[in-house]
């Protein structure tokens, strides 16, 4: 599906569905190396083992029975964890007769993890590039552990494993997911100075045109070489003193009555 999306064989129609994503962008976890898993769950304040990540089971699209679906269910270690992932849309607001669909999750959430005697976790993903306090504060510090994150973490992820050189066996996975980040535009700024190239790029030793490599002589040989015999220009070092200026014309403003043209 990644390599479909990249060579836009996906109907557009399709393009901005967070399923479509999640199941991308989760695979990756599954399907890889579970260190990986290990690492990022880690990077979510969760405490997990390589032993608990190597035998984490993954449920997308589990059904509650009050109909409720959440995205992805990860059972790792003594954790349950259950993630829904946003792209463009919102969560389900309350209506008349329904709770939220955070509120729903939650509490079916908890439910079940209580059945199997694991710490419930809801991690909510989405596009936002900083976490809004106002939107998410009443879900935290409850009986249960709330986290928000956003697709841009786990592009920073992946994108770290790269450049680290971390993802030997999985690298092409990985290069295709962040290809799919990157065209998605659900990569962070992280500033010039951090700028890395994940694939090899042929440099030169100088970006400059050299007159000696050229056939024409009479072409434009650059502002460096045809500038070279003439005397530098120098900062001026002296001081203006008042008198300079005092000894300036004044100007006088003569002002017309009328701004507008005469013919006469």
């Amino acid at each position: 599906m990644i390599i479909a999306e990249l060579k836009g064989k996906i109907p557009s129609k399709f393009n901005d569905k967070e399923d479509i994503l999640t199941s991308n962008v989760f695979s990756f976890f599954k399907y890889t190396d579970r260190q990986l898993l290990k690492v990022y769950l880690l990077q979510l304040g969760l405490d997990v083992d390589s032993t608990d990540s190597k035998n984490a089971e993954f449920i997308f699209w589990p059904s509650y029975d009050d109909g409720t679906e959440p995205d992805l269910i990860i059972i790792c270690g003594k954790y349950y964890i259950l993630f829904e992932a946003k792209l463009y849309s919102d969560f389900a607001p309350k209506t008349s007769s329904l709770d939220s669909q955070i509120e729903r999750e939650i509490t079916m959430g908890k439910i079940t993890a209580k059945n199997l005697n694991k710490e419930f976790v809801y991690i909510a993903i989405t596009v936002e590039y900083y976490k809004q306090k106002n939107k998410y504060s009443k879900y935290e510090n409850r009986d249960f552990l709330f986290i928000w994150s956003n697709w841009q973490m786990i592009a920073s992820f992946i994108h770290s494993g790269l450049v680290d050189n971390i993802l030997k066996q999985d690298i092409e996975f990985a290069k295709d997911l962040y290809s799919l980040f990157v065209k998605k535009k659900l990569r962070n700024f992280k500033g010039y100075k951090s700028t890395t190239s994940l694939f090899p790029v042929a440099t030169q030793g100088s970006i400059f045109y050299s007159i000696n490599t050229s056939k024409y002589k009479g072409e434009f040989t650059g502002f460096i070489e045809n500038l070279k015999d003439f005397e530098e220009i120098k900062v001026y070092q002296n001081k203006f003193k008042k008198i300079f200026f005092k000894s300036l014309n004044t100007y006088k403003n003569n002002t017309n009555k009328e701004v507008f043209y005469n013919d006469n």
